[in-house]
């Protein structure tokens, strides 16, 4: 079918960014035209140097580049960015919201985490409710000119600030938790005596407030 046929000396590869999070595909006849292309398709305009995604070779050699297969997996690599050995990289669970990925790169690892968290929020926004707190706040606390070139700079402060307002309701409800568990162990602690003679629990005692007990409370009704 016409559609299908390829434009002469044309072929296509499949181009991904350093976390391997975003993939895109791309039909370039030459090395110039795959960066110049993939510079459009990550939404900048660096030409980014280009990796086989298997071993992590840069193809900066125009004869090289025209002995690659159809199909052929690369990695767009920008400017403060590095290739990274795919076996250095753990999915994050879905089942399992107390995992936390392990990453083995030696100074660079945590901003490694970071795009690739990143990349996976852009994938699928429903998997920041099963983010752990060390992943929550390391989202809240990054900086946005780090990992723009990923998503875009209105996803990632959106996603800064949706991250520290999570973070906060997690905390808020762990301590109402804490509350209720102290005043379930007062309560028993009573025993016999009568209503008269109950002293209510005092939440200045604790080192939770009232303000607190009300967030755990809409938490619940949501």
């Amino acid at each position: 079918m016409e559609h299908n046929e390829e434009e002469p000396g044309k072929k296509p590869y499949k181009i991904k960014d350093v976390t391997r999070q975003i993939k895109k595909a791309v039909v370039a006849s030459n090395l110039q035209e795959l960066q110049k292309k993939s510079s459009e398709k990550f939404g900048t305009t660096e030409m980014p140097q280009i990796h086989l995604d298997s071993d992590g070779t840069e193809i900066d050699d125009e004869d090289y580049f025209q002995t690659l297969e159809p199909n052929t997996e690369l990695i767009a690599v920008f400017s403060g960015e590095q290739w990274i050995d795919p076996t250095h990289y753990l999915t994050i669970s879905t089942h399992n919201s107390n995992e936390i990925d392990s990453i083995d790169s030696a100074g660079n690892g945590e901003k490694v985490h970071l795009k690739k968290l990143v990349g996976q929020m852009k994938s699928n926004l429903c998997n920041i409710s099963i983010l752990s707190e060390p992943d929550l706040e390391l989202l809240s606390n990054m900086d946005p000119n780090e990992v723009a070139d990923i998503t875009g700079r209105d996803f990632v402060e959106q996603l800064k600030e949706t991250s520290g307002r999570l973070l906060n309701e997690k905390r808020d409800a762990y301590d109402a938790i804490e509350l209720l568990k102290l005043i379930g162990r007062y309560q028993s602690g009573v025993g016999n005596k009568t209503t008269s003679e109950f002293r209510p629990f005092s939440p200045s005692s604790s080192t939770c407030s009232l303000s607190t007990m009300s967030s755990f409370s809409s938490t619940n009704q949501q």
